[in-house]
């Protein structure tokens, strides 16, 4: 039994390593993210779980190794588990934001378990234990392999091609598609990790094979080659920085000495991602135009704008700048603390869940304390392998694996300052940090608590173990209850009406915890209910209308309820009482009140602002509603939807020459923005400017050929200066958009009777003066 628990450890370690780099299932709605996490908890908890087992029951005692990081590491899980405790969204913090998954307690504390899995099962040199350093990096590299192979396949389309001739997930027929991440640019960062692992193997290497040293070049060639395709900034300044670094302290301490040779392959790596970072050699090579030149990038937030939002964060409350919002609840910080200028930006609708770098993150969602607890992990961690380096009089006098894993640590901790953490990253840096406490070997101490001689003590820690394995069985239980939810919401996205409704319920049903399914499905029954209502025998389905109409409000309230905290919810429980006005008495007071705590989260948002005025307008509270417009256009002066209704408010209350001020206005910054055209023409018309307003309709037909409304206005308005053929034309042409229309066949016989007896009465004119 002992050796078999002693395999469970090992397959599982070994298993995450190879597996969660390339870990995705089509199932769920984010296909990487939320699975790569799955794997995670679940190889880390029965690897953990089979090493306490071992040892309690059938060891009899407890070997612990001590390491100097081990305390920093417990504290830096301790303020974790207290943000989380504390949070604002606590199911964020949990389980991670939904979509990014990867910044919950859930997911740090599965990362903890995985470094002590690391420090205490890894042998070194003499000691042999169920791991070694070097079947784990091996296991990297050819799960490293795996990816950059099926990132190839991607880039150049060739999944594209098998795709037409067999079944696949369709997110790999995508060029972005890659196992690492969601993104090329999550990609790039992984390539630069493993560029910094294999230079670190190269150039330390001591009797390595032909086949061995193969395999390293050609692992090294198509990470570059991919590296260079992709082209993303960012990565080529964590390689250049990370191996500026490592050539310089190894030339200043000539560690290499005769084997300075060595040196040449990061040497050369610095020069091309110096030349990298300011050219773009897809562009030079495929050509501007060309697909590899233009592929699709990922929108991250600035690094000025990270900072802004994470320490104003930090600094709103005591609490906040102690242990920050909460683990997961970047979305929050970014909404409420979002920087104004952001809305000069063409991002300014995204709502960004993760800083731009995981330091920012850290101190947003975390605060100083943990900020500071990561930092004493890093700089502990980075003066051992200073001192480490200094004792190293030549390369061949250091263990093998020692500078490697130092190197790649480095490469990380680089990447930290400049791009966010993933699932795969986040591992990654875990993984190396306790592979390197163990390839030190002399700062870790082993710490033998024994109770043999004390049955008593023995049957209390198999029992405490056996509850633990039971609360691990009915955590894999809730585990796959959310995973099928998560599946039903995913194939709900693929249906309207029933099927979509029977589906999103299921998600509910499965995961009560979940405010995004309970919008999803308020959003489906208020569709159904709108549907319902445009039909002909809405008045026959009053009470299938009130219906629906409840159930959206109900599960629209609930999602709010449980997460009061994101914004998005309110936006959605007002734009429920929004769409219901009509049906529903107290809509609009209701609507109000959910779209000013929307405001609350995130007051620079111009959209809810414009929301706010609608609602006061349909109020008939006029002034109120300008006021919502006008503080709309502050925060976003070219937020057109504002401007359009503002000026139809003016033009409610007869301010017809300031109305179309702000339409004109508007239209001078954003010639070409269609509806703001139409409405100046509609405004010019009912200020009997009829040629001027001919000219607006005529120019929304150009841009929009079938935009119906137009066509039909343009009619209204030749027929007004009297062009009845043009007018005519227009209105054949809104007749064949919608075809039966009866006002427009009535205008069309009455504009031809018109023209038919103008006819007349000039031919008769004209026999009168002939006569």
């Amino acid at each position: 039994m002992q050796k078999f628990l002693n395999n469970v450890v090992k397959c599982s370690v070994y298993a995450l390593v190879f597996l969660l780099p390339l870990f995705f299932l089509p199932f769920s709605y984010e296909v990487f993210e939320f699975n790569k996490q799955y794997l995670l908890f679940f190889l880390t908890t029965i690897a953990a779980f089979a090493w306490l087992a071992k040892m309690v029951i059938y060891d009899k005692e407890v070997r612990f190794r001590k390491t100097s990081l081990d305390v920093f590491v417990l504290a830096f899980l301790g303020v974790g588990v207290l943000s989380a405790v504390l949070s604002v969204d606590k199911s964020s913090s949990l389980f991670g934001f939904y979509g990014r998954f990867s910044d919950g307690l859930i997911s740090l504390l599965s990362m903890g378990i995985l470094y002590f899995l690391v420090t205490n099962n890894v042998g070194v040199g003499e000691d042999k234990r169920t791991l070694s350093i070097g079947g784990i990096l091996k296991a990297f590299l050819w799960s490293s392999a795996a990816a950059v192979t099926a990132a190839y396949f991607s880039v150049f389309g060739i999944f594209a091609r098998l795709g037409e001739l067999i079944a696949m997930p369709a997110m790999m027929t995508q060029r972005t598609f890659n196992m690492i991440s969601g993104s090329l640019e999550g990609l790039s960062v992984f390539l630069a990790v493993v560029i910094g692992l294999l230079v670190g193997l190269m150039t330390t290497s001591k009797g390595e094979s032909k086949k061995g040293k193969l395999g390293y070049w050609l692992l090294l060639l198509a990470s570059l080659g991919l590296l260079l395709v992709i082209d993303f900034t960012v990565a080529w300044i964590i390689l250049l920085v990370s191996l500026f670094l490592f050539v310089g302290f190894s030339l200043w301490k000539r560690i290499f000495k005769e084997n300075v040779n060595k040196l040449l392959i990061p040497i050369l790596l610095v020069i091309i991602a110096a030349v990298s970072i300011p050219t773009s050699l897809p562009q030079m090579v495929f050509g501007e135009d060309a697909t590899l030149s233009n592929l699709p990038r990922e929108q991250v937030l600035s690094q000025g704008v990270s900072w802004q939002v994470s320490f104003d964060s930090a600094t709103d409350s005591v609490k906040n700048a102690l242990l920050g919002s909460g683990l997961g609840t970047f979305h929050y910080d970014f909404s409420k603390h979002k920087p104004i200028e952001v809305n000069d930006s063409w991002m300014w609708q995204i709502r960004f869940d993760r800083a731009g770098n995981h330091f920012a993150g850290i101190l947003a969602t975390m605060g100083f304390f943990g900020l500071l607890s990561y930092l004493a992990i890093i700089g502990i961690f980075l003066m051992m392998g200073y001192l480490l380096m200094l004792g190293i009089k030549n390369v061949s006098e250091a263990y093998p694996f020692q500078i490697p894993l130092l190197l790649v640590f480095l490469v990380l901790l680089v990447g930290q300052f400049v791009y966010y953490q993933n699932t795969t990253l986040g591992f990654a840096f875990w993984l190396i940090l306790g592979l390197s406490m163990v390839s030190w070997r002399k700062p870790v101490k082993e710490k033998v608590i024994s109770f043999r001689d004390f049955p008593e003590l023995s049957l209390i820690l198999s029992t405490v173990v056996i509850i633990l394995g039971v609360a691990i069985l009915a955590l894999y239980f809730f585990g796959a209850k959310f995973y099928l939810a998560d599946a039903n919401y995913n194939k709900a996205l693929s249906f309207l009406g029933e099927e979509r409704t029977n589906y999103l319920t299921k998600a509910v049903n499965l995961n009560p915890y979940s405010s995004r399914y309970r919008v999803a499905l308020s959003r489906t029954y208020l569709y159904d209910a709108i549907q319902e209502m445009d039909k002909e025998t809405a008045e026959q389905n009053t009470l299938r209308i009130q219906t629906l109409v409840a159930k959206a409000i109900d599960e629209a309230r609930t999602a709010a309820s449980m997460q009061e905290n994101q914004v998005t919810n309110w936006e959605n429980l007002g734009v429920v009482y929004r769409e219901i006005i009509g049906v529903a008495q107290g809509a609009v007071d209701w609507g109000i009140n959910s779209f000013e705590k929307a405001l609350e989260y995130e007051p620079t948002n111009p959209v809810l602002y414009t929301e706010m005025g609608k609602l006061y307008s349909a109020k008939g509270e006029t002034e109120k509603a300008k006021e919502y417009y006008t503080k709309a256009k502050e925060v976003k002066p070219d937020y057109a939807e504002a401007t359009i209704q503002l000026a139809l408010l003016l033009e409610s209350v007869d301010v017809m020459d300031e109305a179309i001020t702000e339409i004109e206005a508007l239209i001078e910054s954003d010639p070409f923005n269609v509806e703001a055209l139409f409405q100046l023409g509609r405004l010019y018309f009912n200020n009997n400017r009829g040629k001027e307003a001919i000219d607006q309709f005529k120019m929304v037909t150009l841009l929009v050929p079938d935009h119906s409304n137009a066509h039909y206005s343009l009619g209204v308005a030749y027929a007004s200066q009297n062009e009845r053929e043009l007018a005519i034309e227009e209105f054949e042409r809104v007749l064949e958009l919608n075809p039966g229309n009866q006002d427009v066949i009535q205008k069309i016989r009455d504009l031809r009777e018109t023209s038919a007896q103008e006819e007349e009465e000039a031919e008769a004119e004209a026999e009168e003066e002939e006569e």
